[in-house]
């Protein structure tokens, strides 16, 4: 199972942007949700890439 250590470093530096923005704007201010929802694309491509190198 390789995984994509781009992939990851992406998913570990949005999860900053996303934790500095709750800081900053409160969980429910538009600009972290959209970034919520970029985080999960994210950790979606990777999880879908995972399947499928590991069948």
């Amino acid at each position: 199972m390789s995984i994509n250590p781009t992939i990851k470093e992406k998913i570990e530096q949005e999860r900053d942007v996303l934790n500095k923005l709750v800081s900053i704007h409160g969980i429910e201010h538009p600009l972290v949700i959209r970034q919520s929802e970029l985080l999960d694309e994210l950790i979606n491509q990777h999880n879908n890439d995972t399947k499928t190198s590991s069948s």
